[in-house]
């Protein structure tokens, strides 16, 4: 069955109605019809199987037959800082990480950064973006993409209460994650990740002073749209769900 994630405004106490694209989508790409029976995550744990009552380009409605309890989340919950790389490479990182279980991501603005600053508009995209990986992936809940581009000092202030802080920089040579061993396992991680470029020292040292660790990932230089799919792989090894 297809799926599709609805807020609460879209539920009654037997019924959800879809609207905007999803509604657009059932009607006129999958042509659904009524009698058809689609599936409908809420975001907070529950799975409706919906048989579909009206369908129109502009609005869905459909009979809830059955509800369960579904949990696909890790129980690591990675808070990613990545800053903005060049073309579409960005996008595939973002689908890429909403795969690999991560809780949040945070489009950074760094001092080595190379895309132009009009992100902001493409904001509203990569929520969608992710809203699509998750139905691909089977994800009961969608990762937030931040509302702005930030730079990399406030995100580390937003952050600052994570169990683990973590800097991903090509030039630390002595700790790898192999290195990183909390007494307790970690239930939330923050993560910074660099541009083309990688970070300045002086970005190192504001992110250090925020209690971040610097870490390694091996002698060779990964791709910045590499790097954060090796350091998701790795979390989740060590103390999520993979």
């Amino acid at each position: 069955m297809y799926r599709f994630f609805a807020g609460n405004e879209s539920f009654s106490e037997k019924s959800v109605v879809l609207a905007g694209t999803d509604a657009s989508h059932i009607c006129t790409v999958l042509r659904l019809r009524v009698g058809d029976k689609i599936q409908v995550l809420d975001g907070k744990g529950s799975l409706y199987v919906v048989q579909l009552a009206d369908v129109k380009s502009k609005s869905v409605k459909g009979k809830i037959i059955s509800s369960e309890k579904v949990n696909t989340e890790s129980p690591l919950k990675i808070h990613l800082g990545q800053s903005l790389i060049k073309g579409n490479t960005f996008d595939v990182v973002l689908r890429k990480s909403v795969e690999l279980g991560v809780e949040t991501i945070t489009p950074l603005m760094t001092e080595r950064t190379v895309v132009k600053s009009d992100g902001d508009k493409k904001i509203a995209r990569w929520q969608k973006i992710a809203e699509e990986s998750c139905k691909q992936c089977g994800r009961s809940s969608i990762p937030k993409v931040s509302e702005n581009i930030i730079k990399l000092d406030v995100f580390c202030k937003q952050r600052s209460e994570a169990d683990l802080k973590l800097m991903f920089w090509e030039l630390e040579s002595e700790n790898g994650l192999k290195d990183i061993n909390p007494e307790k396992k970690p239930r939330s991680v923050s993560v910074l990740i660099g541009p083309e470029g990688g970070f300045t020292l002086e970005e190192v040292e504001t992110a250090r002073s925020h209690g971040f660790q610097t870490v390694g990932l091996g002698p060779r230089i990964l791709r910045a749209e590499t790097a954060p799919l090796v350091v998701l792989s790795l979390l989740q090894s060590k103390w999520g769900d993979i």
